[in-house]
C-alpha cells in the first residue's frame, strides 16, 4: 500500500477542541479532504502545508481512488465531524478502503461530550440517535429512554422534533437544545418541547430529550392483558381481557410494527399494542363517535403517544396510512374483503387478526382467506370469570368467540 488514510475527528468544529494527536496528524498530511465547515475551521493553522481540498461524502470516493495508483507514499487526511466512533464518516471509509489503503483513526471530541458537559449532565446512560439524513426513529426511543440525544440536520431539524412532540402530546418534556457549538455564536437553550416548536434552529444542532414516565413504566411493567376494570368504558363493546389477550399474542408484534386497529371501539386492544410496540406506531380507527371519544380517554389514561385514532369507516379511511405489518379486525361491519383487499396491497405479508362472534362473521372471514389464499389458524375461546353469590363463588361464562389469524403464503 503506497498511501494511507487518516480519519480524524475533529471535535465540535472550534480549533482549540482539537486533540493534540488530532493537530499533529493535520499538519503531517500532504491532503486533507472534509466540508467546508471542517476545511474553514483549521484556515488559522501555521505550518499547515497539506492541500486542502473541500468536497461531498459522494465526491470523495473518486478524489481517494486517484491515489490508490500512485507510486508515491501519500498521507490522506478525512476531517470527520464530531468522535471518529459517534456518527461519523469512518464507518463509510472502513468500508470502502480497508483492501486498498491502511487506515488509521484518530480519536475527536464527540457532540455528546461537549453538550453534556456544557449542561451539566452525565451520559452514561443517555440514548444517541442522528436524523442527519436517517429515517426519523425519535418519537420510539423518546418512549423508550428516559433521555434521548440527538443529532439533527438535513430536513429534519430542532425545530422538527418538537413539532413532533408537542403534536404526540409530548410538548411538556424538557429539551436541551445545543445550537453551533463551540462556535463564537453557539446557543444553549433549556426549556419544554412545545416552547421551541415555532422556532428556527440551524443545520448544525442537537437536543437531549427527558420523558421521566419511562422510569415509572419501568417500575410498572408492560404486559398485555389489562384488566378490564381499568379501563374507561361506555356502551360501546370491547374485546374482554382473556380474548384480547389471545389476540395480541396472535399477532406477533415486533417492537417497531406498524399496526392498524378497525373498529377499535374502547381503545383496548390499541392501547396493548401501542405499550408493547413503543418504537412502532398504531392507528385506531373506528366510525362511532362515542367509541372515539372512549379511545381517546383510554389513550390519554394511559398515557399512550404512538397512536393515532381517526373517526372514519373502513376501507375508506385506510387509504393514506402507512404500510402496515399487522391488523387487528375487531369489526369490520360486512367489509371484510374490502379491507383485506387494502392492507394486502399495502403488504402482501402483513398478518391480520379478526375475532367473529356470529356465525355469519366466521363465514365472511374463512371465505375472504380462501379468496386470497391466506395462511389460515383458527382458535375457539369459551371464558368463564367467578362471581360472588352471597357466600358462594359461580362461573359466569362469557360468550364463545373465534379469532381467525390471516396472512399471505411465503413465496
Amino acid at each position: 500500500m503506497s498511501s494511507i488514510i487518516y480519519v480524524i475527528g475533529m471535535g465540535p468544529g472550534a480549533c482549540n477542541l482539537l486533540t493534540q494527536q488530532a493537530l499533529t496528524c493535520i499538519k503531517a498530511c500532504d491532503v486533507l479532504l472534509g466540508s467546508t465547515r471542517l476545511i474553514e475551521s483549521i484556515a488559522s493553522l501555521d505550518t499547515l502545508e497539506a492541500e486542502k481540498i473541500t468536497c461531498k461524502l459522494s465526491e470523495m470516493e473518486e478524489l481517494i481512488q486517484g491515489y490508490e495508483t500512485q507510486t508515491i507514499h501519500t498521507r490522506i487526511g478525512i476531517l470527520a465531524s464530531g468522535d471518529t466512533g459517534f456518527y461519523s464518516v469512518a464507518n463509510w471509509v472502513k468500508k470502502q478502503f480497508q483492501d486498498t489503503f491502511e487506515i488509521e483513526y484518530i480519536t475527536g471530541i464527540s457532540s455528546l461530550q461537549y453538550f453534556c458537559n456544557k449542561i451539566q449532565k452525565p451520559y452514561n446512560a443517555v440514548k444517541t440517535i442522528s436524523v442527519h439524513g436517517r429515517e426519523d426513529t425519535v418519537l420510539g426511543e423518546v418512549l423508550s429512554h428516559e433521555e434521548v440525544f440527538v443529532l439533527t440536520g438535513g430536513t429534519y431539524k430542532v425545530q422538527s422534533i418538537c413539532q413532533m412532540l408537542n403534536h404526540q402530546g409530548l410538548g411538556e418534556l424538557d429539551v436541551y437544545i445545543g445550537e453551533n457549538l463551540s462556535y463564537p455564536e453557539e446557543r444553549i437553550l433549556v426549556g419544554k418541547a412545545k416552547d421551541f416548536a415555532a422556532d428556527s434552529f440551524e443545520d448544525l444542532a442537537v437536543i437531549l430529550i427527558q420523558n421521566q414516565a419511562v422510569a415509572e413504566c419501568k417500575v410498572m411493567g408492560v404486559t398485555h392483558g389489562i384488566a378490564d376494570a381499568c379501563f374507561i368504558r361506555g356502551k360501546v363493546p370491547m374485546t374482554k381481557e382473556e380474548v384480547r389477550t389471545v389476540c395480541v399474542a396472535k399477532m406477533a408484534l415486533v417492537n417497531t410494527d406498524i399496526v392498524y386497529d378497525i373498529g377499535a371501539g374502547t381503545g383496548s386492544v390499541a392501547v396493548e399494542i401501542a405499550r408493547i410496540c413503543k418504537k412502532g406506531y398504531v392507528y385506531a380507527l373506528e366510525k362511532n363517535e362515542e367509541a372515539v371519544a372512549l379511545i381517546k380517554a383510554n389513550k390519554e389514561k394511559f398515557g399512550i403517544y404512538n397512536m393515532e385514532i381517526l373517526q372514519t369507516k373502513c376501507p375508506e379511511g385506510m387509504q393514506g396510512l402507512p404500510v402496515p405489518n399487522k391488523v387487528f379486525i375487531g369489526g369490520s361491519s360486512g367489509q371484510l374483503d374490502s379491507i383485506a383487499e387494502i392492507v394486502l396491497g399495502k403488504n402482501p405479508m402483513a398478518i391480520m387478526v379478526v375475532t367473529a362472534i356470529t356465525l355469519e362473521t366466521l363465514t365472511e372471514t374463512l371465505n375472504c382467506a380462501k379468496r386470497y389464499d391466506l395462511e389460515m389458524t383458527y382458535t375457539q375461546i369459551s371464558v368463564a370469570n367467578s362471581k360472588t353469590v352471597g357466600s358462594y363463588h359461580m362461573m359466569m361464562g362469557q360468550n364463545p368467540i373465534f379469532i381467525v389469524t390471516m396472512k399471505g403464503k411465503q413465496l
